[in-house]
């Protein structure tokens, strides 16, 4: 369980500004979303090395291959466009070389990655690396 620290605690008035980043270095405490990020991509990988005709990789399927409408407002959040999101934002530097080919969510060449555990282990820990080294911040300059 995440505990939550109470700004006050910290002697963090009110009005004070300060970033994200720099409460979680000063607690010691890591983002909610690095904690779920490689669970989620470890359960993506065990969907996917299930057979084809299995109930959840059926319904993985169909949900990669539907277009989605266009609605008025915010796109509501899926685990498609969350996985996407993941693949984007986080820089390739990281990832062994033979996986730099991924720059989308193509369903047939990831399931070909989750066949071997070895390389869909390296993703999922490359993955959850670059998410690492984007968060942390010079943190200095956050306090005043």
């Amino acid at each position: 369980m995440i505990p939550i620290i109470p700004r006050t605690i910290l002697n963090i008035k009110y009005l004070t500004v300060i970033r994200n980043n720099a409460l979680y270095q000063k607690t010691g405490e890591t983002p909610i979303s690095l904690i779920i990020l490689e669970p989620r991509w470890r359960l993506f990988g065990h969907i996917l090395r299930q057979v084809i005709n299995t109930p959840p990789n059926v319904a993985m399927t169909k949900y990669f291959k539907t277009e989605e409408s266009k609605q008025r407002g915010r796109p509501k959040p899926s685990i498609v466009t969350t996985l996407r999101r993941d693949l984007k934002s986080h820089n390739n530097d990281h990832w062994p070389t033979r996986l730099h080919s991924i720059k989308d969510l193509d369903l047939d060449h990831l399931r070909d990655i989750t066949q071997n555990r070895s390389d869909w282990k390296h993703l999922t820990t490359a993955i959850y690396r670059s998410a690492q080294a984007e968060t942390s911040v010079d943190v200095a300059a956050d306090w005043h």
